[in-house]
């Protein structure tokens, strides 16, 4: 089967990130705006064959050496997806997220058993098409490729295959998200188009609750321990984690360079004790930290969350996380 995101260069269209008081207020007095719930999923493609399909996911091999140098999109073998055989949609390009992850012994990964214990859906949702039999539907308004996504769930019938809710933008609804769990929602503009070789969709935004924002381990700083002002004792290096500098992606000249976002605090105790013997371990790898604002050079007071596993560095940009620019 021809990999249709090799042979067009598509990347998976990115939201902007935007805290809700920084929010255009054209979200909210545009009718053309709706809201989907946000997903605490990957992000994959689904590209329908014959006899199998592709699940691709939202990075290149090598993604780190940019956008030039990188390799081809990740494809990715799932257990009940990548078996999915359609002919007549044949030639089907789907977008959304997932939510069923297997371990090697192809049980349930933990994030997965949590969902199934909880009653949420585990499987593969889809926000809209790409590709539809072989047309390009990537100009087409927003709703019509979600139209199609619809006609393609259909023709499948696959219980573990989905469509993404959508809801009318009011900041009611988003209220209402958060209060039963959601983590946030996605405004988009029903008759927005994606523009194809842009990666970050104009007219699409993540709402946030929390001043919360993800980025990648860049460096470490030694703690200290003993010492004592009153002798004059200087504290010395004890082998431990105090903090890790953290990244992000910065556009500069039509290109993607990391530059550090801050002083990762208030690690895990076991991450404090080996972070720093075992750097290597840590290093690249994508944590969530709650910051209150940027003060023009870092955030300040970042505090750890939780480890962003299900994400890369190249997730990590800048400008589509805060709105805003370096």
């Amino acid at each position: 089967m021809e990999n249709l995101r090799e042979k067009h260069k598509i990347d998976l269209p990115r939201a902007k990130g935007a805290y809700l008081e920084d929010a255009p207020e054209s979200i909210w007095t545009n009718p053309a705006y709706v809201l989907e719930p946000k997903l605490d999923g990957t992000r994959e493609s689904l590209q329908i064959g014959t006899t199998e399909s592709l699940l691709v996911g939202r990075n290149r091999q090598d993604f780190l050496k940019g956008v030039e140098k990188a390799g081809g999109f990740q494809i990715h073998q799932h257990p009940i997806l990548s078996r999915i055989a359609c002919p007549d949609l044949e030639g089907t390009l789907l977008d959304g997220e997932l939510t069923m992850h297997f371990t090697q012994d192809g049980e349930y990964d933990e994030n997965t058993k949590v969902r199934e214990r909880e009653g949420i859906f585990i499987g593969y949702t889809v926000w809209q098409a790409l590709f539809y039999e072989g047309r390009d539907l990537r100009t087409y308004h927003d709703h019509v490729r979600r139209e199609y996504a619809a006609r393609a769930i259909e023709q499948l019938g696959n219980p573990h295959i989905r469509l993404i809710e959508r809801y009318p933008a009011t900041r009611e609804k988003l209220e209402e998200i958060w209060a039963t769990g959601g983590e946030g929602a996605v405004a988009k503009n029903a008759y927005g188009v994606l523009k194809i070789g842009q990666r970050t969709a104009s007219d699409w935004y993540k709402l946030k609750t929390q001043d919360t924002v993800d980025a990648f381990i860049t460096g470490v700083t030694e703690g200290k321990a003993g010492g004592s002002g009153v002798k004059g004792v200087k504290p010395l290096p004890n082998g431990t984690a105090a903090t890790f500098t953290v990244s992000m992606f910065r556009r500069e000249n039509g290109k993607d360079k990391i530059v550090e976002v801050a002083k990762l605090k208030a690690l895990p105790e076991d991450v404090m004790r080996d972070g720093f013997k075992n750097f290597a371990a840590y290093k690249f790898r994508v944590a969530e930290m709650r910051v209150s604002g940027w003060n023009g050079k870092a955030f300040r007071w970042s505090r750890f969350i939780r480890w962003r596993d299900d994400k890369k560095p190249s997730d990590c940009l800048f400008h589509e996380q805060i709105g805003g620019s370096l």
